[in-house]
């Protein structure tokens, strides 16, 4: 697919313009006060950080198969294999779904914050309902959800950053966001097993899967999340903040 892609490299226009020799760390620097400037960007940020906190599902799926769901593969006359296989073939197809269904839609043209937080909420949802479900069939439907969500979480995300960071700056700011985002996901793994082990994977996942319900629907009623997309009001508190 990249090969049908242009990706620009463009100059840099309005903005302050860098060393000749610009080191990594001061790239690193700029996107960290860009982010940090624009408290929307980061409310975002943080919310996105938690919700990959608790999304460890590549611990959590192979205990719920072998823990939670045994009783009924194994009533089906399956092996633990042919279990897993199915369960992760589910979610795999909801993943696809949601990214053909997004590619075709396109999107959300306006209040695209309002959808990204809905589909993170009903994510969670069905993630609670994946820890709780007594048949593999079942439990397959609600992962077949959870990944539905994720390609429409995830675009408009990366809508509503690619609309308010300028081209020239979204290199160094959009790396920094990506390890932000991202650096909880190792702590989520350890999170998991603790969880599995202290409670039961079902209740563990279930547990995470409502941090980010409430979490996501959270930011419903933040008033800065809200206005994201209002670039006006988000370039007026960097401005205020440089000041």
């Amino acid at each position: 697919m990249l090969a049908f892609l242009r990706i620009p490299s463009p100059r840099s226009l309005g903005m302050r313009r860098q060393q000749a020799r610009a080191s990594l760390w001061s790239d690193v620097r700029f996107g960290v006060d860009y982010i940090r400037r624009r408290p929307p960007l980061l409310w975002l940020l943080a919310t996105f950080a938690v919700v990959n906190l608790c999304l460890p599902l590549g611990v959590f799926m192979p205990l719920l198969v072998k823990v939670n769901l045994a009783a009924d593969w194994a009533a089906r006359g399956m092996t633990y294999e042919t279990a897993l296989a199915t369960l992760n073939t589910m979610m795999a197809a909801g993943g696809l779904a949601g990214g053909v269904l997004v590619s075709i839609w396109g999107g959300a043209r306006r209040r695209r914050v309002v959808v990204l937080l809905l589909t993170m909420a009903l994510g969670g949802v069905a993630q609670v309902g994946l820890g709780f479900m007594p048949g593999l069939y079942l439990a397959g439907a609600a992962a077949f959800l959870i990944s539905f969500c994720g390609p429409m979480s995830n675009a408009h995300s990366q809508a509503i950053w690619q609309g308010q960071v300028p081209r020239e700056a979204q290199g160094r700011v959009f790396a920094v966001r990506r390890v932000m985002a991202q650096g909880l996901h190792p702590l989520g793994q350890v999170l998991a097993g603790w969880l599995a082990a202290r409670l039961d994977p079902g209740v563990g996942l279930a547990l995470l899967g409502g941090v980010i319900t409430l979490v996501s629907g959270a930011q419903l009623l933040n008033q800065q999340v809200m206005r994201v997309e209002d670039r006006a009001y988000v370039e007026g508190l960097a401005s205020r903040a440089e000041a």
